[in-house]
């Protein structure tokens, strides 16, 4: 009898499970907004043209044409008629430095050329600027990369210019964020004295023939007591980053911030507000990697946090500076010398190989992407073999990084192994952009057989690299934000030194993954960004114009009109 009613009730329990899911199967779905009459680029390869979208808890529950998408609509669905508009996934800033780009762009002083096109320009904007702040308070001054190839004067400000015009208080004047100009008080504070080399958190000290330091400093970001308050980071990250990167249509950044500072985002992340923007964070703890702890844990977000919007993913360091200001680290030396070399000309060593390799080891025992930022080609050899090591002794397929692959510089055998280690969890950021900014004063700091080396994007894709854009935004190029800029340099090769080896043009196909769907990869978000698609967050751009019907050449001119993120319009053009 019992064993009757045990059959009897599994039966039943069958028939019950059979019937809920056939209703739920036939239940009719109800989407929370439709976007329709639109012309969509998806970027799915399985769907690549739909005219709608359909969305429920911020994510795409459908996809297909107006008439389907509207078929699903109830009377609490909100519909948006795109008016036949051009839409793309939203963008993703795959290496991004937030915090610091609104307080540069908010508090210090202003040397950016070609707004400031000479030393004595500078000079005087300082000036303006000390007669306003109380005595021995500090003055930080942003200088544009490579300022002594830029600059009528071909040379940056010297210790003694900014003595002249501060003689009462600290002056930090950056020449791009990897080679600053301290003036005596400011070495004073950082017990700066004849005969030091190296600041306590990596930074390299440049000092004349007798031992006294010239005011130059070399990565040295850890070590410069700069930062904004707690209460300007809360407001940054709550409001100020995301209504500067929507509105050139970012849904999502990767926010490489120093590790003091994660707290307010950690802090922030428990809040109910949803933020206009996607944050996935990585930290530095000094350039070199010292003080990165070996359990990371304390970086995770708080269990409150929504990871929609909210998650740790990775840690970096720098092995070396960057080229344009001659600290990339090379195997040969820059050409000529100028009086802001670090000693042997051939850049800055920042991080070690057994550094890097220790620093790679850390990241991946944690699960977490390893950054590796990588200039010159010696750099870019210790970043390769640091992870290249890690492999051999641990196989997993945690993401590793090199920061600014190829920007400057890449070999043929750099290329290979990139190539030969891409399956195995090897990801490249790159930024276009600085093909508008860069490319002349590699040529004058390397010449033309090392500067051709550069910026090789058709080479990378052609080889199945799928680099990643950034827009490396410090504050210190505010134009760096439009990632249509990006865009036109990379598909028309245009530079600053004109068009510039044209074989290495891409498709703008390719070029638009390479600000949404390789981003993505690079982060190991690619389940849920990067394309339109169901069962990905409903994130997406409506656009001014067609990018695949205007001439090349107006690319640089194409604007978001609307930033979408989960559904939500976040930014409306005026």
């Amino acid at each position: 009898m019992n064993n009757h009613r045990s059959i009897v009730t599994r039966v039943t329990l069958i028939t019950w499970s059979i019937l809920f899911l056939a209703n739920f199967a036939n239940a009719k779905i109800e989407p929370d907004v439709i976007f329709i009459n639109g012309q969509f680029e998806t970027l799915n390869v399985d769907q690549p043209k739909i005219n709608a979208v359909a969305v429920k808890d911020e994510k795409i529950i459908a996809t297909g044409s107006t008439n389907k998408i509207r078929s699903l609509a109830t009377k609490n669905t909100k519909i948006i008629d795109l008016e036949q508009k051009f839409v793309i996934p939203g963008f993703v800033d795959a290496h991004t430095h937030p915090m610091e780009t609104i307080w540069i762009k908010e508090d210090w002083v202003d040397a950016r050329f070609p707004n400031t096109p000479s030393v004595k320009q500078a000079l005087i904007n300082i000036s303006q600027r000390i007669k306003a702040t109380p005595k021995d308070e500090w003055v930080f001054v942003a200088c544009v990369s490579a300022s002594e190839n830029k600059f009528s004067e071909k040379r940056i400000p010297t210790k003694s210019e900014l003595d002249a015009v501060a003689p009462n208080n600290p002056v930090i004047l950056a020449n791009g964020a990897h080679m600053a100009i301290a003036n005596s008080l400011a070495l004073k504070k950082l017990g700066v004295v004849k005969g030091v080399l190296k600041l306590p958190k990596g930074g390299g000290v440049l000092v004349d023939q007798n031992g006294e330091p010239t005011g130059v400093l070399t990565d040295a970001q850890g070590d410069i007591p700069a930062s904004p308050s707690a209460t300007e980071i809360e407001r940054y990250y709550k409001k100020d980053i995301a209504a500067f990167w929507n509105q050139y249509g970012f849904t999502s950044l990767l926010a490489i911030t120093p590790a003091q500072a994660l707290p307010v985002l950690q802090a922030i992340s428990k809040s109910t507000d949803k933020p206009n923007i996607r944050f996935s964070a990585a930290i530095w703890t000094a350039p070199n990697g010292m003080g990165m702890p070996n359990d990371l844990s304390a970086f995770e977000m708080p269990k409150e946090a929504d990871p929609a919007y909210y998650r740790f993913i990775g840690i970096k360091a720098w092995i070396d500076g960057e080229n344009d200001c001659r600290t990339g680290y090379m195997y040969e030396k820059y050409i000529g010398t100028i009086d802001t070399d670090p000693p042997g000309g051939k850049g800055t060593l920042v991080t070690t190989q057994d550094e890097a390799n220790q620093f790679s080891k850390i990241a991946s025992s944690n699960k977490k992407i390893s950054m590796l930022h990588c200039s010159g080609d010696a750099a870019t050899d210790i970043g390769l073999k640091a992870y290249l090591n890690n492999r051999q002794s641990n196989p997993s397929k945690t993401i590793q990084r090199i920061e600014h692959f190829g920007m400057f510089q890449l070999t043929n055998a750099q290329l290979k192994t990139a190539i030969a280690m891409k399956k195995y969890g090897l990801h490249f950021s790159v930024q276009p952009i600085w093909l508008l900014e860069l490319v002349n004063a590699d040529f004058e700091n390397m010449g033309p057989d090392r500067a051709k080396s550069g910026f090789k994007f058709n080479t990378m894709i052609r080889s199945g690299l799928e680099p990643a854009a950034g827009t490396d935004m410090t504050g210190i190029y505010l134009g760096n934000i439009d990632p249509f800029k990006g865009i036109y340099a990379s598909v028309t090769r245009q530079s600053d030194k004109g068009i510039f080896e044209p074989h290495e043009a891409i498709s703008v196909r390719d070029a638009l993954k390479m600000w949404t769907i390789w981003p993505a990869k690079a982060m190991g978000e690619e389940r849920v960004k990067g394309s339109i698609q169901v069962g990905k967050y409903a994130d997406m751009v409506i656009l001014s114009d067609n990018i695949f019907q205007i001439p090349h050449e107006k690319l640089k001119d194409v604007k978001p009109l609307t930033t979408i993120v989960g559904g939500r319009v976040v930014y409306q053009s005026k």
